[in-house]
């Protein structure tokens, strides 16, 4: 008879079930025959790939995946989404253009070609022809450098070999480029006006990130058919495959170290009788942040040798998080001219002066500086009703006085201030689009300690750590390392790669790289 702790044996365990996690452990069951578990706090496996259902399952909406790039035939991203998935996941193509943004000065489409996108940006801006068709091959250059990085095994890429793509090397932020490249502010807001993927303003966000983005858009956006959900069935059965499992609403609280190996994990279950259960393998994925994972899961009587320098990197670079409005509708949104295409609105063109005021409309008076609108139900052809997702910014103390208190009972205060909310929103989108607000039949606001409390992100915030020019300088910022400094213990996600599935994904297939400890995925991934 097997003892209690074969009975808890595996080759791989993975914290989380992001999109990190996904990637990972169907790499390594599929071309490493290695037997995984996945723990999972929330009790909708997933990670931010997952979906939610409201009234009897009418309506449906994806919590993170709004949209992907370089998921036509050829991309990447396609390539490994189509390795990880078996081809089980099919993609279904935006419709053009598929970015529509809003400014006071007037709007500008964004469309899936890099020809016409260039154009598209000569002909409102002629006079900076020149340095608009630099800013193009020095994002080409730059985002170039995540791909030979990825396959060197070295996630992110050390600064200075983006600053060396730059004729000025002092070039790190996009506020430093921008600024350095082009005169029209107008130009300016336009280029920089995806920051919303990110989660930074021009003037924070390293140049590196923001090229990997752009070029990660210039083919157009996809979104997976039959919704966001898809993604973790599509590589469940894999994961299952040779006594592999998936645990939800099991909280990892530890991880296990022995003689300077880690060995397994400690978790307390959080549905029936919540008993502690550990669980062993050679090998821990954590895909729960590089600041949990370091700060809250490593034992502190454990030398970690960057741990104060990541406690204060983060208090530095606090990350800004978000809420989002999910919408059931009546009717199709297309009525107002929606056909699936994602709209960015802004109170101006200068995205520091938006990112600043992010808390100020929620207490006061005052348009909401950055608002993001998404239709899922528009860009899935499986959706049978309509729904959409409205985001905007702000920042965790706004919530903080509830973070103590249980999921849907948190008392009539916070209930008053999600209304305040949800109606300032509402009145925006009436303001923009006449009678959008008649066919609204359900609205749902969440906030960033629900985030907090399904995922344990600090401050609930969802692109994980900052993309900072600091992020890419190694010696000052090593926790972004798929690799850890404790034997058999793996980073994965976006703090290993960087902010969105893309992002997370390519952390994936950089973590089962360094797990094989050889080239057979990556060579897989060009058959």
């Amino acid at each position: 008879m097997e003892n209690k702790e074969s009975q808890n044996q595996y080759d791989v365990i993975f914290i989380g079930s992001g999109m990190g996690s996904l990637t990972t452990a169907s790499l390594l069951r599929q071309f490493a025959d290695k037997k995984v578990l996945i723990l999972e706090k929330h009790f909708t496996p997933g990670g931010f790939t997952h979906e939610f259902q409201r009234k009897q399952g009418k309506f449906h909406w994806d919590v993170g995946i709004h949209y992907v790039g370089d998921m036509q035939e050829g991309g990447l991203c396609r390539i490994l989404s189509d390795k990880i998935t078996r081809k089980n996941l099919k993609w279904n193509r935006m419709p053009e253009p598929f970015e529509r943004l809003m400014f006071p000065s007037g709007n500008f489409d964004i469309y899936g070609d890099p020809t016409k996108f260039q154009a598209d940006l000569i002909a409102r801006f002629p006079e900076e022809k020149d340095a608009i068709e630099k800013y193009m091959k020095d994002i080409r250059k730059a985002s170039a450098l995540f791909g030979k990085s990825l396959m060197l095994k070295q996630t992110p890429p050390p600064l200075d070999s983006f600053t060396n793509l730059l004729e000025d090397k002092s070039l790190v932020t996009l506020k430093d480029y921008l600024d350095a490249s082009f005169k029209d502010e107008r130009l300016k807001g336009i280029l920089a006006a995806q920051w919303g993927d990110h989660g930074l303003p021009p003037s924070k966000v390293a140049f590196a990130m923001h090229a990997s983005l752009v070029q990660h858009y210039v083919n157009g956006g996809y979104y997976p058919v039959g919704g966001a959900g898809k993604i973790f069935d599509s590589v469940e059965s894999i994961i299952k495959e040779n006594g592999g499992d998936v645990l939800s609403s099991t909280e990892v609280k530890e991880i296990l170290i022995k003689d300077g190996k880690a060995i397994g994990v400690r978790t307390k279950g959080l549905r029936g009788e919540m008993l502690e259960r550990d669980f062993f393998a050679p090998a821990i994925v954590s895909c729960a942040g590089a600041y949990l994972t370091y700060l809250k899961l490593i034992p502190d009587s454990y030398p970690i040798p960057f741990r104060q320098a990541l406690k204060n990197f983060y208090e530095r670079e606090r990350m800004t998080t978000s809420i989002c409005l999910y919408l059931g509708l009546k009717e199709s949104p297309a009525k107002f001219g929606f056909k699936g295409e994602n709209y960015w609105i802004f109170s101006s063109s200068d995205h520091d002066q938006n990112f600043s005021g992010r808390n100020n409309w929620i207490k006061e008076s005052g348009d909401i500086p950055n608002l993001y609108i998404s239709f899922p139900s528009l860009k899935n052809p499986e959706a049978k009703n309509h729904t959409a997702d409205v985001i905007s910014f702000t920042d965790y103390e706004n919530f903080a006085e509830w973070k103590e208190h249980p999921w849907k009972k948190r008392g009539e205060d916070y209930k008053t201030l999600k209304d305040q909310i949800t109606e300032r929103m509402l009145s925006t989108l009436e303001s923009r689009f006449p009678g959008f607000r008649n066919i609204v039949e359900y609205a749902e606001l969440s906030t960033p300690i629900t985030n907090e409390h399904f995922t344990s992100h600090p401050d609930g915030a969802i692109y994980g750590l900052a993309c900072v020019p600091e992020r890419y300088q190694k010696e000052k910022s090593p926790w972004f390392d798929v690799r850890t400094p404790i034997q058999g213990l793996f980073l994965t996600g976006a703090d290993a790669g960087s902010p969105g599935i893309a992002g997370a994904m390519m952390a994936g297939l950089a973590t089962a790289t360094a797990i094989v400890g050889d080239n057979r995925l990556l060579k897989e991934l060009r058959n």
